[in-house]
């Protein structure tokens, strides 16, 4: 492979599972994040930066081929908590990231977004992903750069932190065997691992991937109540309490059963991680 590949984020969990299944893949990769990342492989080169510093993204960028923008403000309540930090780094740090691309002619840009965009309870996150979905199109238009932006449904698998929903109830259910759910728990999710996620991202790099939105889920609609069911079979200690009634923080209608996504397509892997065996892993760790 001759294409070098930027991967903004890249010491994250989406960030960093993508950098080595592109490295896996043959790609030149480099890898850019204010923080050293304890993934870097010897054949990945870092660069230290600030995604609201222009000097930054314009040495990163020089003779990359197609960036993977994945560095973001991405858990909520530390986006609702700093909004203006939060329109900063997703927004602004996203039109930054398109103003260096042109400069350096670079050919691609693959933006990572949510299925949950649209979703009023996502708050300024939500707003900043669909924000910068909307700049990038009119901008990448504008200038005959080509894009693509990943929908993610909900993701999980190793290296998440604290503010993932799936890691966070393992966490409480192996150190509190305990989960409490303001919710009745039949909210619907579209879970999906992040080795699945990396592998999908992966086949946006070719070119029938260009100028479009896709959506990226597990494919299988499963409600909380089962995935927390999964858990509990591994740990049989665990008690899990619902509300009574449905809190609406807690329960999107926007998902990819229920609602039909603007400008989406879907893209599917022959054959994903199930969840059973996905949570089933993550206990073990």
């Amino acid at each position: 492979m001759n294409k070098k590949l930027l991967v903004t984020g890249a010491s994250g969990f989406i960030g960093s599972h993508v950098s080595d299944f592109l490295t896996k893949k043959g790609f030149e990769v480099v890898l850019f994040d204010k923080r050293l990342s304890r993934y870097k492989q010897k054949k990945q080169k870092m660069i230290i930066g600030d995604l609201n510093n222009l000097k930054d993204l314009n040495r990163a960028t020089k003779n990359i081929h197609t960036i993977f923008h994945f560095a973001a403000t991405s858990d909520l309540k530390e986006a609702n908590d700093k909004p203006f930090e939060t329109v900063e780094n997703n927004i602004i740090g996203t039109v930054k990231i398109l103003k260096a691309s042109l400069k350096n002619k670079v050919k691609k840009i693959i933006f990572a977004s949510s299925i949950y965009a649209r979703s009023e309870q996502g708050g300024i996150y939500s707003t900043s992903k669909l924000s910068s979905e909307m700049i990038i199109e009119r901008l990448c238009k504008k200038f005959k750069l080509r894009f693509v932006v990943l929908r993610f449904g909900t993701v999980y698998g190793e290296r998440a932190n604290k503010f993932n929903t799936v890691q966070n109830f393992i966490d409480d259910a192996k150190k509190k065997f305990k989960i409490y759910r303001e919710t009745k728990g039949n909210e619907v999710r579209s879970y999906i691992h992040v080795k699945d996620v990396a592998k999908i991202t992966y086949q946006t790099t070719k070119k029938k991937y260009e100028n479009g939105y896709y959506n990226i889920f597990g494919g299988k609609k499963i409600m909380v109540k089962k995935l927390l069911n999964i858990i509990k079979e591994k740990i049989p200690k665990l008690k899990i309490f619902y509300s009574k009634y449905d809190n609406r923080r807690y329960n999107y209608k926007i998902n990819p059963f229920t609602y039909k996504l603007r400008k989406g397509k879907n893209i599917k892997l022959k054959k994903y991680i199930n969840a059973q065996d996905g949570v089933n892993k993550l206990i073990k760790i």
